[in-house]
């Protein structure tokens, strides 16, 4: 499985397309990209920014952009990341120094936070599946993250706003010009790919 494998070889698998291999080459570099959004949040910035925030935004447009990534040197999957967040905060404090007193983050609302994963995660897993203990429920949201951010765009959209979001299929529909029976097709090619990305027997999905 693309979970065994080291980082130089998911990335290829990763920008050819394989997206289980992308959400595990994400999940290797979450805690550290976490804690490198965190030193990079200004005192100024604090409060206004969140780290988990930036953060998903980063892990989305990484999950865009990775079939034009290029190995050029040791550590590059990583800088490329730093890179993207690094572009991300940038244009984030410049919003925020526009608009301190808008409610909502930058970039298009608020991220979905551990505790709203963990709920997806419960959703997502509800047919049978049972929760494993509290250590393996805190990987398994972090896996949840990464295999969200490494959706395609709609089958995430529709998984954000129906359910962290708790919009109905009739008002994703109208949102986004689809149908309802649109909508619950995309949601459902989403729960199964997030089930097949995250994988049914390691740590959450079981039977």
């Amino acid at each position: 499985m693309s979970e065994d494998l080291p980082e130089q070889d998911l990335i290829p698998r990763a920008v050819a397309g394989d997206r289980a291999a992308l959400s595990q080459l994400l999940l290797l570099h979450y805690d550290g990209l976490k804690r490198y959004l965190s030193r990079r949040i200004t005192p100024e910035l604090q409060g206004l920014l969140r780290p988990e925030d930036l953060l998903h935004q980063t892990l989305v447009r990484a999950a865009q952009s990775v079939g034009g990534f290029e190995v050029r040197h040791a550590n590059a999957f990583r800088g490329w990341l730093e890179t993207i967040a690094d572009n991300l905060l940038r244009d984030a404090a410049k919003r925020r120094r526009r608009e301190r007193r808008a409610a909502e983050p930058a970039a298009g609302g608020r991220a979905p936070d551990d505790s709203s994963m963990a709920a997806l995660l419960d959703r997502i897993a509800a047919d049978g599946s049972t929760p494993a203990g509290q250590v393996q429920r805190r990987e398994a949201v972090r896996r949840m993250q990464a295999a969200l951010a490494s959706l395609p765009a709609d089958q995430r959209e529709v998984v954000e706003r129906y359910y962290l979001h708790g919009q109905s299929y009739d008002q994703i529909a109208a949102d986004t010009g689809r149908t309802r029976d649109a909508v619950r097709g995309i949601g459902y090619r989403a729960r199964k790919n997030l089930r097949e990305i995250m994988g049914r027997s390691s740590l959450y999905f079981s039977g």
